[in-house]
């Protein structure tokens, strides 16, 4: 047994990260954001560690930067004192589906030494060491195609000359590149449609390459079947197995009948006796149960107070500005907002909707996840799968125990820590949450920003497309006005709008406002919109240099007429910025200093603002 090297100082040579067991790390030659080489410490392997890279690294030219860099004990001297002679033992020419070649693999081997794969691309006219971005496809796809079109059953190996083995048998057979640790997503859709057979070599990497295959083939579309072949000594393969063709085509079959499931077709005389039911929802038009509802906005527009007050209603079994919510438990998770704040929230939505706090108790589940390490709800390994993390399970047990019917997720920032603009791996999450949302039959409700291009959500489009349900909250800043419309609606009316305003730290409805508040409340938003514009044109003015400096009197640099135009204005001309320089002045959030100027006899006036 070795002496497991530490793999934070493995993490520290390649310029990797630590995940559990695993370092992931930038193969050589790519990126540093790179994670194409995982290192995985295992004190029964050779040197305590094993390689894997799955883009077409040299697994052993990295153990030996490890060694030169002292956290792999040098290589021990062979008695014979002559280093291994390697001879190829097998070339496989990778192929797109109209047959240009792409890339090859080439497998080596030496007496006592481990076999190695070195990658290779078609470019230019001659191989290149290394994959680069050349376009990556299962083993032998010509013939995979072609024997899917013709409805053949498809065999699946644990690399390439098992392939190769199984095709010389007659069968459709394919493997991918680097074996075990080569499962890319891109492979699934080839198998879109198609029976697979997966043969597992007799060990555990084995089962765990033929369940991550499973899963990828069958998440497209395909009938995947994991078949252990009888006989096998212990890592043994395909290779090692004497059973022959018809041995093979009797095992299939008895593997497929015994795990295929009947096709079951919707009753139409039983149902035509049983009246149809409309789609149920946690909130009325917004929120339907046991789906996933996308629901965005700006930062001042105020989800998390609405997503707050939306559980108090259910909690308490009252309307929600006017929309009927179903009356029941619920939960309200926060990753941004703390206890106390939490509590001073409470305190006054509890006042605004008519509802004492202590009748809550057991019904509204305020959590706080602030500050947690945690909060991530599935994690994505190298080859992008995701699996469900902690947190993740904490939320399901949750969900059961209260049987809360309504859970509002603040936000999507914290909960998802992949790749936002990466189409798989959003789909994967949401897909998470839609699985949980129907089997508890409960409305989650999912807050999320808009992107800096002004679209309804941030990031991929597979956000949108994931859901069924989307609600947009906006704010006009000047009047204080929220608008909520249904941005998608796959079972209530698009595009109906709801409007309310901020009132004493929660939200009412305009119409439930009289007009001298609803006046009153316009103006004060109206001045808070104008000094905020009107300080922001100063702080940017003011680190531009004393030349840039404006004063309070009309003249070359009177601060409203210097201000107007500016995009830090948002918009405001010198009348609405002269009323937020007089308000600030009263308010002392600005004052005037006279300061020298370089150079000249005269003083300068200019206004300055006043911290704390």
């Amino acid at each position: 047994m070795a002496s497991a090297p530490d793999p934070h100082a493995v993490a520290a040579v390649l310029g990797g990260v630590v995940r559990g067991n695993d370092v992931h790390a930038p193969t050589p030659g790519h990126s540093k954001r790179d994670r194409g080489t995982v290192v995985t410490i295992d004190p029964d392997a050779p040197d305590g560690c094993v390689v894997h890279s799955f883009n077409g690294g040299d697994a052993l030219a990295i153990k030996d930067e490890l060694r030169r860099q002292g956290v792999l004990p040098p290589r021990e001297q062979r008695r014979s004192g002559v280093s291994p002679k390697w001879r190829e033992a097998g070339t496989y020419v990778y192929a797109d589906a109209t047959g240009n070649v792409l890339y090859r693999t080439t497998r080596r081997e030496a007496t006592g030494e481990a076999k190695r794969f070195v990658a290779e691309r078609w470019d230019s006219g001659r191989w290149v060491s290394g994959l680069g971005d050349v376009e990556r496809v299962p083993y032998r796809l010509p013939e995979v195609l072609a024997a899917i079109a013709a409805g053949q059953t498809i065999y699946f190996a644990e690399g390439e000359r098992k392939a190769d083995k199984l095709a010389s048998m007659g069968f459709a057979a394919t493997a991918i590149a680097f074996g075990a640790n080569g499962w890319k997503p891109e492979y699934g859709p080839v198998f879109a449609g198609a029976t697979v057979v997966i043969l597992p070599d007799n060990d555990v990497p084995g089962r765990q390459f033929a369940e991550k295959v499973q899963q990828g083939v069958e998440s497209c579309g395909a009938r995947a079947y994991v078949l252990d072949l009888p006989g096998l000594p212990l890592k043994g393969d395909i290779m090692d197995w004497r059973g022959s063709a018809e041995d093979l085509r009797a095992l299939t079959d008895k593997v497929v009948s015994r795990t295929l499931l009947p096709i079951q077709t919707l009753d139409l005389a039983a149902l035509a006796t049983v009246p149809p039911a409309a789609k149920a929802f946690a909130v009325e038009r917004l929120a339907p149960l046991g789906e996933v509802t996308l629901f965005t906005g700006p930062g001042s527009a105020g989800k998390s107070l609405f997503g707050q007050q939306l559980a108090s209603c259910a909690a308490a079994g009252v309307p929600c500005l006017g929309l009927g919510v179903m009356a029941g438990p619920a939960i309200y998770l926060t990753c941004e907002d703390d206890a106390d704040q939490l509590h001073w929230r409470q305190a006054h939505i509890c006042r605004a909707i008519g509802s004492g706090m202590s009748s809550l108790a057991g019904k509204l589940h305020l959590v706080s996840l602030r500050g947690a390490l945690d909060n991530e709800l599935g994690t994505f390994d190298a080859d992008g799968s995701l699996k469900p993390a902690p947190a993740f399970q904490r939320l399901v047990d949750m969900l059961r125990l209260t049987g809360s019917k309504l859970a509002i997720l603040d936000n999507v920032a914290h909960l998802f820590t992949g790749n936002e603009n990466d189409r798989g791996e959003v789909t994967r999450f949401v897909n998470l949450l839609n699985r949980l949302a129907g089997e508890t039959g409960a409305a989650i409700i999912l807050l999320g920003h808009p992107n800096k291009a002004g679209d309804s959500y941030s990031g991929s489009t597979a956000w949108l497309n994931a859901v069924r349900s989307q609600i947009v909250v906006e704010h006009d800043l000047e009047t204080d006005m929220r608008t909520l419309t249904v941005g998608k609606a796959n079972y209530s009316r698009k595009g109906e709008a709801l409007r309310f305003l901020w009132n004493d730290w929660a939200f009412v409805l305009e119409s439930d406002l009289s007009p001298d508040r609803r006046a009153e409340l316009a103006e004060v938003s109206r001045a808070t919109h104008e000094d905020d514009a009107f300080l922001s044109c100063l702080r940017a003015r003011s680190v531009q240099g004393l030349d840039r400096a404006v004063g309070p009197s009309p003249g070359p640099n009177y601060a409203p007429a210097q201000f107007e135009g500016m995009p830090e204005a948002k918009g405001l001309k010198k009348p609405a910025l002269k009323r937020a320089m007089d308000r600030l002045y009263t308010t002392m959030r600005i004052r005037t200093e006279t300061v020298d100027r370089p150079g000249k006899s005269e003083r300068k006036s200019i206004i300055v603002e006043v911290t704390f």
